[in-house]
């Protein structure tokens, strides 16, 4: 236990301490830039991203990596580039152009496993890259796979498993988070009038929501089942007109782009009422992709991540058993704290803190953890500043040991 004593004065202001504030990031296709709006008001704050800076050609998916840095798909010159998480000043390429096959890159997400997923959307393939250097490691999901027809939104769900929008064909595909295996059709093809989803997320309850570009809607579907639910956003709400990518902000309401109307547009996280225009102007033209992502740090809460130290360090925690695997679904509880269920939202598996330690000799961040499992489970802890990592891993069938590690990360 962590006593009062030992949180005096550096370790205090610590659990007092609000998160980062989180800005918006929006790809403007047409004119090739990644633009930023605050993440609270929404009003333009500056071209983080030039245009055609460093080669950037048609944005489409962002991701904000391990080491901090922003990784963008240049849908055109079929490669991906990365920039500077602060500045946003160019780093290169990290996927060169055509790497492994790639033609049209379109939507990209970090696994897992700290591998980059991206989609190929003119071979209807999903291709998988190494998180650290950019070098191809193989075809992850093959050229049509379970019926893939041009592959836009990517997202490893509750489960483990990869959940790809297949565009051309209306439907959501599920494949082994692992092997790339196809594993079934979650959502079939026009379920609930699904017209060319772009699109998609889980929420917070289990669902799962996708854009509708065609029929201007967002549709709702059970996450287990794929079961339609309803129209999540109704047809044209709040003035929706082709909605493309979407997300799920730090507040808990969805954010949608509005392709045809060049608007960022917010929707009740629970009802999908509207909630008027958040984003718009600074040159936004053809917004595709969105991503909120902390202006401090190199990390954003979702389902299977929390990012504890005001964005600084990001936690996963991965469960196997005879049966199968799968990514513990991540909940944050303070700045510093977060817990993870593995197979309910109300059964609690594992609580994690990480503490500022630094200012106690010898100065170590620390990584305090305990469980309620005796299945195997490996938790990691990413120092995105840095990018140094620490795992801990527990046996199956032992239960989980208390964790106190106070010199698991360097200071500052």
């Amino acid at each position: 236990m962590v006593t009062a004593a030992v949180l005096a004065g550096g370790l205090a202001a610590t659990f007092g301490a609000g998160a980062a504030r989180a800005d918006l990031l929006v790809s403007s296709s047409e004119f090739s830039t990644v633009l930023r709006y605050d993440g609270a008001t929404g009003a333009f704050i500056d071209t983080f991203v030039m245009p055609q800076q460093g080669g950037l050609d048609s944005p489409d998916g962002l991701a904000w990596g391990p080491d901090g840095n922003l990784y963008v798909a240049s849908e055109r010159s079929s490669q991906v580039l990365r920039y500077d998480g602060k500045t946003g000043a160019s780093l290169g390429a990290f996927v060169a152009a055509g790497s492994g096959g790639l033609d049209l890159a379109e939507d990209l997400i970090f696994g897992p496993d700290g591998n980059l997923y991206l989609g190929s959307i003119r071979n209807s393939e999903v291709l998988r890259y190494d998180g650290r250097t950019g070098a191809f490691l193989g075809v992850f999901v093959a050229a049509g796979a379970g019926g893939l027809d041009f592959p836009t939104g990517l997202v490893f769900g509750p489960d483990g498993s990869l959940y790809v929008a297949s565009s051309h064909s209306s439907q959501v595909l599920r494949y082994d988070g692992k092997s790339g295996a196809f594993l079934g059709i979650l959502v079939s093809a026009g379920s609930g009038g699904l017209n060319t989803p772009v699109g998609i997320a889980f929420g917070a309850d289990g669902s799962l929501v996708a854009s509708s570009l065609d029929t201007d809607e967002v549709l709702r579907y059970d996450g287990k089942s794929g079961a339609f639910l309803g129209a999540f956003v109704t047809k044209g709400a709040g003035g929706l007109r082709a909605p493309y990518s979407l997300t799920f902000g730090p507040d808990g309401n969805l954010y949608v782009n509005s392709f045809n109307t060049d608007q960022v547009l917010r929707y009740d996280g629970r009802t999908g009422a509207p909630l008027g225009v958040f984003a718009a102007g600074g040159g936004l033209l053809g917004p595709t992709y969105l991503l909120f992502t902390p202006a401090a740090a190199g990390c954003q809460d979702d389902a299977t991540h929390v990012c504890l130290q005001q964005g600084r360090f990001r936690v996963a925690a991965a469960w196997q058993t005879a049966q199968g695997a799968g990514s513990g679904q991540a909940v944050r509880l303070t700045p510093d704290t977060g817990y993870f269920w593995f197979f309910d939202p109300t059964n609690l598996e594992l609580v994690v803190k990480v503490l500022d330690g630094c200012p106690l000799a010898p100065g170590h961040f620390w990584v305090f953890a305990g469980g309620l499992t005796n299945i195997q489970v490996q938790l990691t802890v990413t120092d995105t500043a840095t990018g140094a990592m620490k795992t801990y891993p527990n046996p199956q069938g032992t239960a989980f040991a208390p964790l106190q590690d106070t010199s698991a990360f360097a200071c500052p």
